[in-house]
């Protein structure tokens, strides 16, 4: 029976994420150890660094703290329990993170890639603005060819059905002027543009960020992941090194999709579904088979549960690497 982790995307980074496992679990505090001498970081600035106003994701300490949330539930898991997962996934931020999970990324690499991560470049000041929206659109619908003849505004994400589940909700990036061109064509307050986010992300205009971190791609060694990795761009199983690598090149610019993560789930047999780390969970929750969130240590305990009444075998494979095995190394 499989058991999957699920990641969730960026921006699920609010400070403190962490806090309580890290002060009653050993193998959480050696994870963070870990990662604060690969970032330079100290680990009480990763708890407790606040996203600076405009800032987006990628700038500030959130993407290191999300990151490390979810490798030391994922450390918890295994050390404490020889609970592994038998399949991996992430949507946007969190599929970097799955790869980790997977073993196709080395955890030292991932955090080297996060770090340059934040010193990309912004667009240039004299372009136009960037902005994010979310809409509805009927379930039908194909999300990509909703717009795909509305200049400068392109689907970023599929977040699956909403509501009654009549409708899906998606999100759109672009310039902000063709954004509220395009809104302008649809009832009243149909499109929402979000204030906080100045990026669109997950769009061609992100083109520079694929640029500036070509290099740091290039010099990072993907292996072949232990488990299989499940794409959010496609409903695809990725089993190669050079899938990973090129779903890391893809991500900046690409339109992800949580049915394409789930589906592709579903269609591996996937019993249970741990969704690891800060995460909107309710985004996970119309999957066929059952999820069950793991952000504290009652989580922990819930999840432990949840394997063995489900009664999954856990897999006969290398367990994820964990931060006493990097120490090791």
């Amino acid at each position: 029976m499989t058991l999957a982790y699920v990641l969730d995307g960026g921006m699920n980074d609010q400070p403190g994420a962490g806090t309580e496992l890290y002060e009653l679990f050993p193998s959480v505090q050696r994870t963070y150890a870990q990662i604060a001498d690969w970032t330079g970081l100290d680990v009480q600035r990763i708890f407790n660094e606040q996203r600076e106003p405009g800032q987006e994701h990628r700038q500030g300490v959130g993407a290191i703290r999300q990151a490390a949330a979810v490798l030391g539930i994922a450390d918890v898991l295994a050390e404490e329990y020889g609970i592994t997962p038998t399949a991996v996934c992430g949507l946007s931020f969190g599929a970097l993170v799955a790869a980790s999970l997977a073993g196709s990324v080395e955890r030292q690499e991932l955090f080297t890639f996060l770090m340059r991560l934040r010193e990309v470049p912004g667009p240039s000041p004299d372009s136009p603005r960037q902005a994010v929206a979310m809409l509805r659109v009927p379930l039908d619908t194909d999300p990509g060819a909703f717009v795909a003849d509305v200049p400068d505004v392109h689907l970023s994400a599929d977040l699956g059905p909403v509501g009654t589940g009549n409708e899906r909700m998606v999100l759109l990036g672009g310039y902000r002027t063709a954004l509220e061109a395009f809104g302008a064509t649809l009832p009243p307050g149909a499109l929402h543009i979000a204030e906080e986010h100045g990026s669109a992300f997950h769009s061609p205009l992100q083109r520079h960020i694929t640029d500036f971190l070509a290099p740091t791609l290039d010099a990072i060694t993907f292996k072949n992941p232990r488990v299989p990795v499940h794409s959010c761009m496609e409903r695809k199983t990725l089993t190669t090194g050079e899938e990973i690598r090129d779903l890391f090149r893809r991500n900046p610019t690409d339109p992800v999709s949580v049915p394409h993560m789930i589906g592709g789930l579903e269609d591996a047999g996937t019993e249970l579904g741990l969704v690891l780390g800060p995460a909107a969970f309710g985004t996970f929750q119309n999957a066929d088979f059952p999820v069950v969130h793991v952000e504290s240590p009652d989580h922990v305990f819930e999840a432990m549960t949840a394997v063995y009444d489900f009664g999954i075998d856990l897999p006969p494979v290398e367990p994820v690497a964990t931060a006493s095995e990097a120490v090791a190394r």
